[in-house]
């Protein structure tokens, strides 16, 4: 688990998932004609590597989801009320025993109760926050009918499934579609033996209840997963409604027993963005950078599409044919309360989440303050999002929104944790944590959110830093902000946000505009594989104290992502600034699950090319040696054609950079025209900025 405290995670079958499809029998309740088909457990964990000047709460809950049917076509609607070992969902919240939940009780209200109609399905939810409610207790879940007053009750265990979804990526038919036709599900399998996948089917939810309306029959090639073993499967599902609901897997083992897993999600066509947060503050003299051309240049050079913001006039509403919005377009995240106005189709391809609540972690906002305040947003066509902020607590949230991600910067800036706790470097200091926390953070977090992608906020330049922590370079070097993005995609996001970018910092710190368009770069080369991939490998290499080397493998259907990640870098104590060593020899097997294993090419990747690179296949995946300069990517291909594919999109990217016709990291001129077009006349009015 590699730091990861996590709440026991002994596998085992849990009674109330046998029962194949929800037309089959489940676990029934009768007299009640509902049935459980699944109930799915998310452990909570946190980091043991993390230092808080409060420690975490020992104890580790779950987040238990139960999936009832109605299995009577003739029946009558059932009004469920639920009460968890003979208490009610807000008596268990009350207690501080829960940190959330979402039951009958808050699913309808008096004007409209809650009712499961016959042949629908129907998701209760709850969040433990105790020992009590982690893995390895059992519970007595118990439904009435207010309508017959029929009552039934069933034991369920919590307990982790030996079959896990682990992600689940919905992805439109062309790249900027918004209405997903295809899914992407990674599933691993703890078991002792091997199972088939036979069957997936969706349930789109409406008025908080779903219906079957497709299922896809696996292929009975590549559709079996080993013992101990893990798999990718694809689904052509066609268009499928921007909604939540259900993914029902059915899996048949040796013994031709069939067992299900279930998931819950929006439907959605994810896509990498890279975003930047309030580019409409104003730079000088109430300059508002996104109305100025030569600012959108810089973003689009830089691969950036995504902006924290609902309407900046000037921009957002200068959307005629020669408008800087048709011409520089970009997703946006904010509020978007006006479901009305913003669930139209073109506004659904421009939002990419509703964040409204801030951290609500900072401002002590409880989980299920948070969960009534996005209540709401069940009835738009677009994800919700929050942005969590201390990995101490962060599992008390999950579950929550649809696209969970989360900030966590490394270098002069506030922290949750205490940096000057971390005991790795020759000496404590205060104006940086080690970088590799932030791997550690994103690992945490996506294990619990699955099987949902996450996003980050990763640190780049922001006139916030300049006060903080003491350093005389107060926004992160190039190299922290390479080695802080990667730590977060190596492991795992498929979203990256840049916090903050404003327009003078980004003037001031103008070599951060290289580096940035580099891994933007990077990313639009892998983008599609960052997300139909999921981390299936993670290793440490220890030095004496601290961390050495990071080796970490993302799984797609048709190729790997490999990286090698340098930690050799220790604190400049004059600078204040971390550095690194320099390039080094490296020499390592990356283990690649079955369908990726023998593969027909491997190469390495950058923002400049494609490169041979020295390998040879092994047992259990590829041997690469090469020399490693700070971030080493490497493509393992099932497809021959594989590098020619990536040249050429590489290509495409630096014409797509070059096409924009301005290049302010690089070309003076380029640069004073932004420093002009922000209000500034020459460099020296920004010395105020460390």
């Amino acid at each position: 688990m590699n730091g990861l405290i996590c709440a026991g995670m002994s596998m085992v079958f849990v009674a109330a998932t046998c029962g194949g499809a929800a037309s089959d029998q489940g676990t029934k309740l009768s007299p009640l004609p509902l049935s459980i088909f699944d109930v799915t457990v998310t452990p909570h964990q946190f980091s043991d590597e993390m230092h808080y000047r409060t420690p975490p709460d020992p104890e580790l809950g779950a987040l238990v989801r139960v999936f009832v049917a109605h299995t009577d076509p003739d029946g009558e609607p059932v009004q469920p009320r639920v009460t968890v070992n003979e208490r009610t969902p807000a008596e268990w919240l009350d207690a501080d025993a829960w940190a959330w939940y979402e039951m009958p009780e808050n699913l309808g209200d008096e004007d409209e109760p809650f009712v499961i109609e016959p042949g629908a399905v129907a998701m209760f939810t709850f969040n433990g926050k105790t020992d009590a409610w982690g893995v390895g207790n059992t519970v007595q879940f118990a439904i009435e009918d207010v309508l017959t007053e029929a009552q039934a009750s069933v034991s369920l265990p919590i307990a982790v499934d030996p079959l896990r979804i682990r992600q689940i990526t919905c992805l439109a038919a062309e790249a900027d579609g918004i209405i997903p036709e295809h899914m992407v599900i990674h599933v691993t399998n703890d078991g002792a033996e091997q199972v088939t996948l036979r069957d997936v089917a969706v349930y789109p939810e409406s008025r908080r209840t779903a219906r079957r309306t497709a299922s896809f029959t696996s292929p009975a090639a590549d559709s079996a997963i080993p013992a101990g073993g893990r798999m990718v499967f694809e689904a052509e599902t066609g268009p499928l409604p921007l909604t939540h609901g259900y993914v029902e897997l059915v899996f048949d083992d040796a013994n031709g027993v069939s067992h299900t897993r279930w998931a819950h999600l929006r439907f959605k066509a994810d896509q990498f963005d890279i975003g930047a947060g309030w580019l409409m503050i104003p730079s000088k003299d109430d300059i508002v950078p996104l109305t100025q051309e030569s600012y959108l240049k810089t973003l689009k050079r830089m691969h950036v599409n995504l902006f924290w913001g609902e309407h900046v006039p000037g921009y957002t509403d200068d959307d005629g044919p020669d408008g800087l919005y048709t011409r520089y377009p970009m997703r946006q995240m904010a509020f978007f309360e006006d479901f009305e106005r913003y669930n139209a189709d073109e506004w659904v391809a421009r939002i990419h989440g509703v964040d409204r609540l801030g951290e609500p972690q900072h401002v002590r906002q409880s989980p299920m303050s948070v969960y009534e305040a996005l209540a709401p947003y069940k009835e738009a066509r677009y994800p919700t999002m929050v942005t969590l902020s201390e990995e101490r607590t962060w599992r008390y949230y999950i579950g929550i929104v649809d696209f969970p991600h989360y900030d966590a910067y490394r270098v002069s800036a506030p922290a949750a944790d205490v940096w000057a706790m971390y005991d790795c470097w020759d000496q404590p200091i205060r104006w940086g944590a080690p970088l590799e926390t932030i791997g550690v953070m994103t690992r945490s977090l996506r294990e619990q959110s699955e099987p949902l992608p996450i996003g980050i906020w990763s640190q780049n330049v922001h006139e916030g830093w300049q006060s903080m922590r003491s350093r005389h370079r107060r926004s992160p070097t190039p190299d922290e902000i390479l080695m802080q993005a990667y730590q977060g995609l190596a492991n795992g996001v498929v979203s990256l946000y840049w916090y903050s970018m404003q327009s003078w910092s980004l003037l001031k710190f103008r070599d951060a505009i290289d580096i940035s368009t580099r891994i933007g770069r990077e990313i639009r080369l892998l983008d599609d594989l960052y997300l139909a991939g999921y981390p299936s490998h993670v290793e440490r290499v220890m030095g004496d104290v601290r961390p050495d080397l990071e080796f970490n493998v993302i799984s797609a259907p048709d190729a790997a992502l490999l990286f090698g990640m340098d930690l050799d870098y220790y604190p400049d104590h004059d600078e204040r600034v971390f550095a690194f060593r320099g390039p080094r020899d490296i020499e390592r097997e990356f283990p690649l699950p079955a369908w990726l294993q023998d593969p027909a090419d491997v190469f390495r990747v950058d923002a400049e090319g494609v490169y041979d690179v020295a390998w040879e296949p092994t047992a259990e995946g590829v041997r690469i040696t090469d020399r490693l300069d700070r971030v080493g990517i490497y493509i393992a291909a099932k497809r021959p054609e594989e590098r020619t594919e990536r040249a050429a999109k590489l290509a495409e990217l630096k014409a797509y950079e070059e096409a924009v016709g301005f290049d302010p990291g690089h070309n003076d001129a380029d640069y004073q025209v932004l420093l002009n077009d922000l209000g500034f006349e020459d460099a020296s009015e920004l010395d105020r900025f460390q």
